[in-house]
């Protein structure tokens, strides 16, 4: 299974993307390997920088950057997370987000 199959598009606007977990697939986001399977929303802002927010069941989100003025810091494996959730928007939901 790829993200797409495990989400739902729930707002495309001129800031953001947001895609919403569907139910019952927990095992299937931490199969995909750089989850942990508690996950319920995702967030992309759009533009020359880009934040990924990821919202959690009982957990307070968080977020991180990358793009032209830089990038948060972050872990290889959060960084893969990261470009799977941009890829599944860019190119699954063909819905532009990074602007170089």
């Amino acid at each position: 299974m790829d993200l797409k199959d495990l989400t739902k598009l729930i707002c495309n606007n001129d800031e953001c993307v947001v895609l919403k977990v569907k139910a019952g697939h927990e095992t299937d986001l931490i199969c995909l390997g750089y989850f942990r399977g508690d996950e319920t929303m995702f967030r992309l802002t759009k533009g020359h920088d880009v934040t990924c927010t990821v919202f959690h069941k009982d957990d307070r989100p968080f977020s991180w950057c990358w793009g032209r003025s830089g990038h948060t810091l972050i872990s290889d494996s959060l960084r893969k997370a990261g470009k799977i959730i941009q890829n599944c928007i860019e190119h699954d939901y063909g819905i532009k987000c990074e602007f170089k």
